[in-house]
């Protein structure tokens, strides 16, 4: 399995309390991946984190806290391996001022974005479909669950519109639907390899190029 979170550091400027729950969040990871939130328990979360049930408690009064706490960081995580993606895209495509987001050059950049999560496609697939499954029975996992599907909309809606805007081109629906679109796009193609394991890649690069080149034109005068 290949690791989400690089390995959390020791600072002697970091309070106990704070690398405690640091620890207990990041060590839920596995857990929660592999026995959901529901075959998850208070003991498998604190036997793999090395903390005592009193350690547990200090800083969380539920698994569904850690939970809530996960999703929220590796959110935060999937966002930063993405962006790291695009950077070298973007470099490539900016490269060459003539490029246009209809071309396959540039989307590369949104391509980019889906290959930086793929690697941990299973991993976060599993949270994400634990937490929407839950979230129908629970408002509070529903409100966090509600707004990380915002933070991801938000981010790739920005990396849109900053491209649109530097090649002069328009969406031709709000961005934030195109946004949710390839989202949707995103995670069908992570279920499609899990469940049928295949390679997506040329997938991915037909798909993604296909919508936008049928949501994306030329700005008017």
């Amino acid at each position: 399995m290949t690791d989400l979170f690089e390995p959390l550091p020791e600072s002697a400027g970091t309070r106990r309390k704070e690398n405690t729950r640091a620890k207990l969040v990041r060590a839920s990871l596995d857990i929660f991946v592999e026995k959901g939130i529901d075959g998850a328990t208070v003991d498998d979360l604190v036997k793999a984190a090395g903390f005592t049930r009193g350690a547990f408690y200090s800083s969380f009064s539920s698994k569904e806290e850690v939970f809530i706490a996960l999703f929220d960081e590796v959110t935060a995580e999937l966002m930063a391996i993405a962006n790291s993606s695009v950077e070298s895209a973007v470099a490539d495509v900016e490269a060459d001022e003539s490029c246009s987001i209809l071309e396959a050059d540039d989307a590369q950049v949104m391509l980019a974005v889906f290959e930086g999560i793929r690697p941990f496609g299973r991993q976060w697939y599993l949270l994400y479909s634990d937490a929407i499954a839950r979230s129908l029975r629970d408002e509070a996992l529903r409100a966090e669950l509600a707004e990380q599907r915002e933070r991801m909309r938000n981010q790739i809606g920005a990396l849109l519109t900053t491209r649109l805007e530097a090649s002069g081109e328009r969406a031709l629906l709000p961005v934030e639907d195109l946004a949710q679109l390839l989202m949707g796009i995103f995670i069908d193609l992570l279920v499609r390899e899990q469940l049928e394991g295949r390679d997506v890649t040329q997938l991915a690069a037909t798909t993604i190029l296909g919508t936008l080149r049928a949501f994306i034109a030329p700005k008017t005068d």
